[in-house]
């Protein structure tokens, strides 16, 4: 293999892992769902009901006088893994805190993650009506009940005459799992029709649009919309961060479930009896302020009779084995090569079961990697080190051909292929291995990037959280190091003045360029990287050695 045919393979190699890393930190938005005919430009938009008998209508009359400014009082819930306040307001979600999880960077001030991003507002789980003010007015705080395996608190609203709402948050034990039940209760001597009804979560998952550049690391996704297709895949929607207008987007089907999430964190509605709701849409707001709406369904209530609306929703971390309970896990980002980054993640988690630190799981999967790689890695070196002893018997065969050959670049190539064949030497005959290992390095280095487990998760005593970048820039300035060593011991020494010097720009602009984007990496995607060089540097070191 040629010199130049050892630059361009090497230089091909390292373009694809570069636009791979662009493509991560730069991607496409995934395109638009297609608006429906449905779509419109209130955020209470409902569909038009067929017209009803007067009698089962509820009157302005039946409405009790309006509370111009109820008194807003707070009530907490908690498990081992969250603390939920609510607000009689409404009796909406005031606060959720992760217990497991925390944002702030310093370790001697963590406190628990919270959730929702926008606390003055009450619209977390919030019950609109068209006809009833209900979100806004005061409800009646009506008790806590604890056992052996959830929480339960209730609120009532009695402010319509003769109709009763209670909401029931039901919080399991170790679980980010709340069921809410909404009963309706007709205790009238007529039949009652309740319509144009909604349940909504927003603004926003975690941070609000304004927070996003203050607290977000290189590989922070804004928010998103999921749901799942008929066919098992799963649609996605990329809020704009920059939106300028208010736009609302209809669901076309009834979805099983529905997310609002970010990189880590989500929210859900998970939608038990699908006759519970009539459509699902989301509303993206100018500047990226996003809400998630269902439409319920209408209620007929007969005389002293009650109907309930139940709809459960996981609102935490995207932990692969709880949302694989739920069918949801496909929403976790794990790259072109899923299959691959699955077995990642449960090689990850058994590996932390046994060191009971991510960063020793992270050191000991590389170099379970490098083993099952071993053999191809093993040819690939060896093919390169014998393709460079013939390189250097054949150099000044070469640099003849060039002199004969200059201005004829066809009749070059043709010559130097005759000398490959000659010496047997495959241009490609060290790629092929080097290939095949990119698949298990795309998926290691997405599953990475994508748990949320390592969050928060500490190493050694500089490196306190694995998924933020490395404070100090040990890791990035290690991993730029071994990459030099690493293409310094493969370099080829037989060339000509101007083939050494393009070889020493490509052997150190780029470790240099990837050092400097390393600087906003996640830390244990660089201790996986920099422990992989280090390994492939010891493989290549046993190679040299071997005759």
């Amino acid at each position: 293999m040629s010199n130049d045919s050892s630059r361009l393979i090497a230089f091909i190699i390292l373009s694809g892992i570069i636009l791979f890393a662009y493509n991560l930190l730069f991607p496409v938005k995934p395109k638009q769902i297609q608006q429906t005919s449905e779509e419109k430009t209130a955020v209470t938009a409902t569909q038009t009901l067929k017209s009803t008998p007067e009698s089962l209508k509820i009157t302005p009359l039946n409405k009790e006088t309006k509370i111009s400014n109820p008194e807003e009082k707070f009530y907490e819930i908690e498990n081992d893994l969250v603390k939920i306040k609510f607000s009689t307001i409404g009796a909406v979600i005031k606060s959720y805190e992760l217990k497991k999880y925390s944002d702030s960077k310093e370790e001697n001030k963590k406190t628990n993650l919270e959730l929702i991003p926008n606390k003055t507002s009450n619209t977390y789980m919030a019950l609109y009506s068209q006809e009833f003010n209900i979100n806004n007015d005061e409800w009646n705080y009506a008790g806590t009940e604890k056992n052996n395996e959830n929480t339960k608190i209730i609120f009532k609203y009695n402010k319509i005459k003769g109709i009763e709402i209670i909401k029931e948050f039901i919080l399991s034990n170790n679980s980010y799992l709340i069921n809410l039940n909404i009963a309706f209760n007709n205790k009238t001597k007529n039949p009652v029709l309740l319509k144009d009804m909604q349940l909504s979560w927003g603004p926003n998952i975690h941070f609000l649009p304004a927070d996003v550049n203050k607290y977000k690391d290189s590989f922070y996704q804004y928010n998103k919309i999921c749901y799942p297709l008929k066919n098992n895949s799963i649609k996605q929607y990329q809020i704009n961060l920059n939106a300028k207008q208010d736009k609302i987007v209809f669901i076309d089907i009834l979805p099983d479930w529905v997310v609002l999430k970010d990189l880590y964190f989500m929210a859900s509605f998970i939608f038990k009896n699908k006759n519970d709701i009539k459509n699902v849409f989301y509303k993206e707001s100018a500047a990226g302020f996003t809400y998630l709406t269902a439409n319920l369904k209408d209620i007929v209530l007969e005389p002293m009779s009650s109907d309930t609306i139940k709809i459960d929703s996981y609102i935490g971390p995207q932990e692969y084995k709880r949302l694989k309970k739920f069918k949801m896990e496909e929403i976790i980002d794990l790259g072109w090569f899923r299959f691959l980054g699955v077995w990642m993640f449960y090689a990850m988690d058994f590996l932390f079961k046994i060191t009971k630190n991510y960063g020793w799981a992270i050191i000991l999967l590389t170099l379970i990697v490098r083993l099952i790689l071993w053999i191809p890695s093993q040819h690939s070196y060896k093919q390169m080190k014998d393709t460079q002893s013939k390189m250097k018997i054949i150099n000044p065969r070469m640099e003849t051909l060039k002199k004969i050959y200059k201005d004829d670049p066809q009749k070059l190539n043709e010559e130097m292929l005759k000398l490959y064949k000659e010496y047997k030497i495959n241009p490609l005959g060290g790629c092929l291995p080097m290939l095949l290992q990119l698949p298990i390095f795309i998926a290691l280095y997405q599953t990475l990037i994508s748990m949320v487990e390592l969050k928060g998760a500490s190493f050694i005593w500089w490196l306190k959280d694995l998924s933020r970048p490395d404070p100090l820039y040990i890791l990035p300035v290690f991993m730029g190091v071994t990459m030099i060593i690493q293409q310094k011991m493969s370099q080829t020494t037989t060339m000509s003045t101007g083939s050494m010097a393009q070889q020493n720009i490509l052997m150190y602009g780029m470790p240099v360029f990837l050092t400097i984007m390393a600087f906003s990496w996640p830390s244990g995607l660089l201790l996986y990287w920099g422990m992989s060089n280090v390994l492939a540097i010891a493989q290549q070191i046993i190679v040299n050695k071997t005759k």
